[in-house]
Parts: C-alpha cells; sequence; structure tokens
C-alpha cells in the first residue's frame, strides 16, 4: 500500500468505484475481490463433463448443471444470477452444503454481511466439517456486519482447527490449502480488531452515527468535511465523476435540513484537483489542497485563500517552506493560527504517507517542516490530520496502527513533555470494516465528521457526524474577538498584549484580535504603550459554544489630556523653575544577524520581545536608539547599506509592538571597528533610556 511518488497519479480514493485521486495518496486501487474460497468451492468447474459429484454430497444430474451455473455466474462477479441458482439448488436439496455456501458468497458480494454469517453459520451447523477456512470467513462476515462477539468466536475456532489434519475436511480441505495460509496471516488483525471495537463500546459510550443524508451525499463520493463555527455552513470535497477532477463544495443549513450543495464559486476550482479546505478559526484565511496548477511544485501543494462570506479569493501557494516537489495535501491549522499539521510523501518520513508540522515565523511565512515521528507515524500510511481547539488532541487517519478496517480513525494526546502519546482507535460505531478518514471537530467541541466508505451510505465515500462521548472531548476553548481603542477618540490600536500564561498577541493594524482562550479560566493581561496609560486587566473566559466569538472591548487612557477652557481663563501661574530631569538608566539589547542578511528571524524576534518584557515592566521610556553594524567582509558602501536595513528592520519591528516611532533613532555604522569574531559584528545595538526604579 505504498503512498506513491510524484510523479505517478496517487491512487485510489473510495474502494468500490476504482479512480486517481491525488488529494489522497494512501490508499491503491482495490478492486472488490471474490472470496478467496473459491479456488476450493468449485471443484465440479475444473472436473470433466460426467465427473462425479463427491459422494459425500450427492446431487441429481439435472440440478448438477443449475449449480454449474450459479459457480460460473459467481466467478464473473454476476451475484444476482448466481444467487438464484444457488437457491434453486438449495430448494431441491436443502443438505446440498456447497450450494448453501455460494448463497453465503453471493451475500457477501453483494456487502450482506449479516446475511452471509448466518448462511455461513447454517453451512457447519449442517456439518462442522465441511471447510475449515468457512470458519474464518464466517468470523469475517460477521466482524464487517458488526458482530464482534461473534466474529471472535469463529476467528478463534479457526485457529483452533489447525491442530486438526487437512483430511478431516473431506469436501474442501486439501483444495483450501493456498487459500487457508493467506487466511493464517489475517487471522491475527482480524482478531485484534475484534478487541478493539469490543473495548471501544464499552469506553468511548458513542451510540450511533448519522448520515448527512442526500443534499450532501451522492452516489459519488464526498469527504473531508469543515463545518464553520456557526455551524450554518458545511465545506467538503466532492468528485462527482469518478473520470473528473475533484472540486470544493458547499451547503448550507436551512432550520435541521441542509440545502443541497453547490461548488465555490468566484472561479475558485478549476479543471484539476481542489479539496480539504481547512479555516482558520476566525474565518480569514482559507487553507486547501491544490494539484495540477502552474505554481504546484509537485503532485499537489497546500494553498492559501483569503475567504469573504462564502467566496474563497486570491489563492496562492503557501510562503514558505511546506511544499515541495512530492505531495502534500489535507492541511489542519491551529486554533491561533501558528501551527499547520499536514500529510505529505516528502523525503525523511517514516514510510508512505506520514503527517508533518509546520510552524508560522514572525515575517507571516511558513519554516521548515518537522515529521512528528513514531508513536504518529509509521512505514505504512498515515494522513488528514486534525488538531483540536486547545492544541493538545490529534486526530487522524491510518493503516498503519491496528485498526478495524481498511483504514481507521486515531487520535493522540499531546503529553506533559511535549510529545505526542500513543494512538488511540475510536473503534466502533466510528471506524468499521471500512475506511474512515478526514476527522473534524466541530467549535463547540462537542460533534464528530467524518467520510466512511461502508455499505449503508449512499454510495462511495459519505459523511457521517456523532456526537462525542466525554472521553473524545478535548479542553474546552473560548473564541475571544476583541479590539483596543483609544478612549478618548475610538480609533483602533496597534499594539501587544502581554499574558501571565500565554503568548503575546499582537493586534492588527484596526486594533482587533482573535484569541483561543481556555474557558473557565482568568487570564491576567498588561499593556504597554508609550502613547497610552498601562492597563492591566483581568479576564475570566467563560464556556462559549462558539457560534460567535466573545466580544471584547478594551479602551486605553491617553498620556496626552487636552486642556479644558472655561470662560474667562484664570491668570497665568507664575513661571517655576523647571526641575531637573529624572535620572535615566540605559539597557542595552545586541540582535545578531546571519552573514549578508538582514531579515528578523523568529529566534531574534523572540529574544527581542523578552527583552522589552523586562523593560516595559512598570518603567517609562524616555528614548530608544537603534543602530545596526555590518563585518569588514566586502565594499564599505555596502556594508553601510546593509546595517542601515537591519536597522531600519529592527525599527519597524518595535514600532509594530507600540513603540513609539519618533523616539527611535536609527543609524547604519557600517563596519564595526572591534576586534571581536566577525559573527558578533553583524548585529543590531538597541538601546533603550529609561527612569530609573524609584523616580
Amino acid at each position: 500500500m505504498p503512498a506513491g511518488s510524484n510523479p505517478q497519479p496517487a491512487t485510489s480514493f473510495p474502494v468500490r468505484q476504482v479512480f486517481i485521486s491525488p488529494l489522497d495518496m494512501s490508499k491503491a486501487p482495490n478492486h472488490r475481490a471474490l472470496p478467496a474460497f473459491l479456488a476450493g468451492l468449485f471443484l465440479f468447474l475444473a472436473r470433466p463433463a460426467g465427473a462425479q459429484v463427491p459422494p459425500l454430497y450427492p446431487l441429481p444430474d439435472d440440478l448438477v448443471e443449475i449449480y454449474r451455473q450459479g459457480e460460473q455466474a459467481l466467478l464473473q462477479k454476476d451475484w444476482q444470477t448466481a444467487l438464484r441458482h444457488f437457491k434453486r439448488v438449495n430448494r431441491k436439496k436443502p443438505d446440498f452444503a456447497p450450494a448453501l455456501r455460494g448463497i453465503g458468497a453471493c451475500y457477501e458480494l453483494a456487502e450482506r454481511f449479516d446475511k452471509a454469517a448466518a448462511t455461513y453459520e447454517e453451512v457447519l451447523q449442517k456439518d462442522p466439517y465441511f471447510s475449515r477456512v468457512l470458519y474464518f470467513e464466517c468470523g469475517r462476515a460477521y466482524l464487517r456486519s458488526g458482530n464482534y462477539f461473534m466474529a471472535l468466536r469463529l476467528l478463534e475456532e479457526f485457529q483452533a482447527l489447525q491442530s486438526e489434519p487437512p483430511g478431516r475436511f473431506p469436501y474442501n480441505g486439501v483444495a483450501e490449502a493456498e487459500v487457508e495460509k493467506k487466511y493464517l496471516q489475517q487471522v491475527e488483525q482480524l482478531r485484534s480488531a475484534c478487541h478493539i471495537a469490543l473495548d471501544s463500546i464499552k469506553y468511548w459510550s458513542i451510540p450511533a452515527v448519522d448520515n448527512l443524508g442526500p443534499a450532501i451525499n451522492t452516489p459519488a463520493d464526498e469527504y473531508f468535511p469543515y463545518l464553520t463555527n456557526d455551524g450554518q455552513t458545511l465545506f467538503y470535497t466532492s468528485r462527482r465523476d469518478p473520470r473528473s477532477d475533484e472540486n470544493l463544495y458547499f451547503s448550507t443549513r436551512s432550520g435541521k435540513r441542509w440545502r443541497a450543495g453547490q461548488p465555490v464559486g468566484h472561479g475558485f476550482n478549476t479543471t484539476s484537483h481542489e479539496g480539504m479546505l481547512t479555516l482558520v478559526r476566525n474565518g480569514n484565511r482559507a487553507f486547501f489542497t491544490a494539484c495540477g496548477r502552474p505554481e504546484v511544485l509537485g503532485t499537489c501543494d497546500l494553498w492559501e485563500a483569503r475567504r469573504d462570506g462564502k467566496a474563497l479569493l486570491d489563492p496562492h501557494p503557501l510562503d514558505g517552506r511546506t511544499n515541495s516537489p512530492q505531495w502534500e495535501s489535507q492541511a489542519s491549522i491551529s486554533c491561533d493560527g501558528n501551527l499547520l499539521f499536514f500529510a505529505s510523501n516528502r523525503h525523511g518520513g517514516e514510510g508512505g504517507t506520514d503527517i508533518w508540522m509546520a510552524r508560522r515565523m514572525m515575517d507571516g511565512r511558513w519554516g521548515e517542516p518537522i515529521n512528528l515521528g513514531p508513536p504518529i507515524n509509521t512505514p505504512y500510511d498515515e494522513e488528514a490530520p486534525f488538531i483540536t481547539n486547545d492544541g493538545k488532541v490529534l486526530y487522524f487517519s491510518s493503516t498503519g496502527h491496528p485498526g478495524l478496517g481498511e483504514e481507521d480513525i486515531f487520535m493522540s494526546r499531546l503529553q506533559p513533555d511535549g510529545k505526542w502519546g500513543p494512538p488511540v482507535n475510536l473503534g466502533v460505531p466510528v471506524n468499521s470494516a471500512y475506511r474512515e478518514l478526514g476527522f473534524f471537530l466541530s467549535a463547540d467541541g462537542k460533534t464528530g465528521y467524518f467520510a466512511s466508505n461502508r455499505t449503508e451510505g449512499f454510495g462511495g465515500m459519505d459523511i457521517y457526524r456523532f456526537e462525542l462521548s466525554e472521553q473524545l472531548a478535548a479542553e474546552p476553548i473560548t473564541f475571544l474577538r476583541g479590539q483596543i481603542l483609544d478612549s478618548v477618540l475610538g480609533t483602533p490600536v496597534q499594539t501587544t498584549v502581554w499574558f501571565e500564561s500565554l503568548p503575546p498577541l499582537f493586534t492588527e493594524p484596526d486594533g482587533s484580535f482573535f484569541l483561543c482562550a481556555p474557558a473557565g479560566r482568568t487570564l491576567h493581561f498588561e499593556i504597554l504603550h508609550n502613547d497610552y496609560h498601562p492597563y492591566r486587566g483581568r479576564l475570566t473566559v467563560p464556556p462559549w459554544d462558539n457560534r460567535q466569538p466573545l466580544e471584547h472591548t478594551i479602551l486605553l487612557q491617553p498620556t496626552f489630556q487636552l486642556p479644558v477652557l472655561t470662560q474667562e481663563a484664570p491668570p497665568a501661574p507664575a513661571p517655576q523653575p523647571k526641575a531637573p530631569p529624572p535620572p535615566l538608566l540605559e539597557l542595552r539589547h545586541e540582535v545578531f544577524f546571519d552573514f549578508d542578511d538582514d531579515e528578523l528571524k523568529t529566534d531574534q524576534a523572540h529574544s527581542i520581545l523578552a527583552f522589552l518584557s523586562d523593560v516595559l515592566s512598570g518603567r517609562t521610556i524616555h528614548e530608544v536608539e537603534i543602530v545596526g553594524f555590518a563585518d569588514d567582509i566586502g565594499e564599505d558602501s555596502y556594508n553601510l547599506v546593509l546595517s542601515e536595513r537591519r536597522a531600519k528592520n529592527v525599527g519597524v519591528f518595535l514600532k509594530e509592538r507600540g513603540v513609539r516611532v519618533d523616539k527611535i533613532y536609527i543609524e547604519g555604522k557600517g563596519e564595526s571597528p572591534t576586534n571581536r569574531p566577525r559573527w558578533q559584528n553583524r548585529k543590531v545595538d538597541i538601546i533603550i533610556r529609561v527612569e530609573k526604579d524609584g523616580q
């Protein structure tokens, strides 16, 4: 089950329809095979005309021909015709076990596994030594029908009967030897699936899963659901024709029903493949997979678009290092928009398709992805990651971990040491004997969505929903949308909000911010801006359904106050002698750069923020001086310009964090006159003068 590599096409997405899906690399074309016992069952076809039926199962000549016709139809996968012939034989000769077994085979091909299991069981009740491999096939049918207890019993009987010689099974024992070897390789995996299912029934307490219905699902394939925060719009991927490309669709809710799905408009879909859409929780940006476009580096790449209502505008590849000449797809973005999880078969993984993570850098680009490694990734295929709002639970699909069927959904919790814990199978009824993938969790954390090709759907992959049990739930998160304003003018203030227990939050130019806050906790924060009085606040975050974010406005009081004029101005006071300026404390911080580089990297930005946090703690800034330097390699004129660019970039960074630009002096010194190592001269000095403590 290799993932395939560029430029080879990706693999079949659904199981019952064979087509190539670049959005999903993990499954090879899987034709629904005939039951393996046919090699042993159809002994008559291998016999010359007039050959005798084994004496253990005598059959009149007229029924032999009907039985032959049933076998022939079954070999051609025409189970309806085969079923009619086998039933005719069974009505006239009820004790003829091969015909009854043929009936069970027809039910198995029709994916009516409950009837197949019951029919196989009837054969074994009539003759427990009819066929040893039939115990395996009966157990497999029970497993696929959801009767895990009976499945486990039959599979264990199949193993126990291995001590019996093949001659003990007079009809099919020797003829089924090759088939039995394959079954013996599979039996432990199926037994494990039974145990997983039985354990999950006791532990997860999920009563049922519900199909989203014909407005969303069709006889074709629908998968990778994404529900907006308000629960009113569902985005998903669909391939309405196995010979066509995959496209993004959306549906809106009308009361408790979904309207018929429509393609995403505004020229978003192309003649190539688009799919697996996910939104940042603030709703402003969308991430999706694009294939076959001129800008795509590999088979498929991760792209980004701006969201305006139901429209997705300005699609473009992600900036940074997430995309490669291989295959990237199926993005999931963290609640704060700073971590990106995705699937890829790029080099450096564990094998097959793996789950990778990239972090957004200070300049907005995405950094070098890291492979999540074991225990998440295996030599097989892991895909379709979903990270919860609290960032502590990762859901994904896998063919490499012990499961119930072709591909199962798993969850892993982030451990205190920052590593991911052992994956846990979600069990039944979410997982089945078929394929499940594309898990998504609603904004309130209560409802899960996924896709499956199980038989009770409308055809192909269908989208289902279920209510999460308490054991599956993540920490509740409240979406907080706020704005910081000038209390006098009502104008927005761009600044930084410093939290005691969360990373600093940078507001947009309009003063707005979006925060994923742990529900039930009290947040202590501080805002320090040179034009405003320090603001120290406390906010108790209530539980929230997140259909609309919790709104919060912060008003900052400016340090400059307009004079209050009366009708008769009082006489001017006598001039007072000026107080001497307060003594100042000079604080310095060095920011080092790479050779011939003026770009401010993430670690440099973090060091500046840590320095500012210490400097601004209850102090008033009087002056900021920024001086850029370069080493002595190259022309003096070039180094002077380089040092100025370094100083300017640091100055812009400080301005965006609330330090007044008119208190920043930018100067490029060119080559540093010291004898220090060259790398120590590729720097910017930040000099901040503040009032001494206690002044």
